[in-house]
Parts: structure tokens; sequence; C-alpha cells
């Protein structure tokens, strides 16, 4: 067998590679899925205008409320930045690069807590994800 570039093995790359394409599942699913449940406000939203639509402040109204979980449930979701990093993982395997084990910690203890305050949530995939990165990443002592 050939040996790859940066020492990865091709079952260690498999890992990363399948931790690549469940990140990139779960933050499609969650970009198409998230703003169905807020369809209503969208609109509302659209036809108020868009400008300034979302604030930082506590809402005080059930309006604002509304707005703002719509934002951080659609657009300040981590669903985007999720199928990002899914798309680097997986380009990465598949050109025999190994992805760095300290990722993997990073996504993992990210996901711990978030599991733990909210159990029953598909959040499990995050530290599913975190763990294959750190072990797509064990298996060859001479990587850098």
């Amino acid at each position: 067998m050939r040996r790859l570039p940066t020492g990865a093995s091709r079952a260690h790359l498999r890992l990363s590679e399948a931790a690549g394409w469940i990140a990139i599942a779960f933050g499609a699913v969650h970009i198409v899925v998230a703003p169905l449940g807020s369809r209503t406000t969208w609109s509302q939203v659209r036809a108020e205008g868009w400008w300034s639509t979302a604030t930082l402040a506590k809402p005080t109204t059930l309006a604002e409320a509304q707005r703002s979980e719509a934002f951080w449930t659609t657009l300040g979701s981590f669903g985007a930045p999720v199928l990002a990093l899914g798309c680097h993982i997986v380009w990465s395997a598949r050109r025999g690069r190994r992805v760095p084990r300290w990722l993997g910690g990073i996504v993992l203890a990210w996901g711990l807590p978030f599991v733990t305050v909210l159990p029953a949530s598909p959040g499990w995939v995050i530290p599913l994800i975190g763990g294959l990165l750190v072990a797509g990443d064990h298996g060859d002592p001479e990587k850098p």
C-alpha cells in the first residue's frame, strides 16, 4: 500500500471523512429544517422590512422574542458553520490530509456540555463528530 503524504492511514482518513459527512448532513438539515418552524415570523419580517430586524437587546414584546428566536435558530445558528466545517473535513480527508486531533477535541468539548444541557436532541451528533475526528488522527506516531 502506498504511504499517504501526511502519514495518515486510509482507515483513519475514513473516520475523518465520516465525521465530515455527518457534519455536512447535520448542518444541511439544520439550515433546511429550522426555518420551517419560523415561516410566519420571517413572512412578517419580509413585510415589515429586513434591516435591523434582530437585536441583541433583551426582547420586551412577544414579536421581538419571536424574531429573536427565529434569528438564532436560522441565520444565527451553528448550521452553516458546521456545514462548512464538514465540507473542509471531507475535502481534506479525500486528499489524504489528516484532520488534526485538536480540532476534534474542540468539537467534542463544545458538544459534551451541549448534550448534557439538552440530552433529548439531535445534538449528540456534535460529540460524535468530535470523537471521530480525534479517533481519525490517532495511529501514526510519525505525524507532526
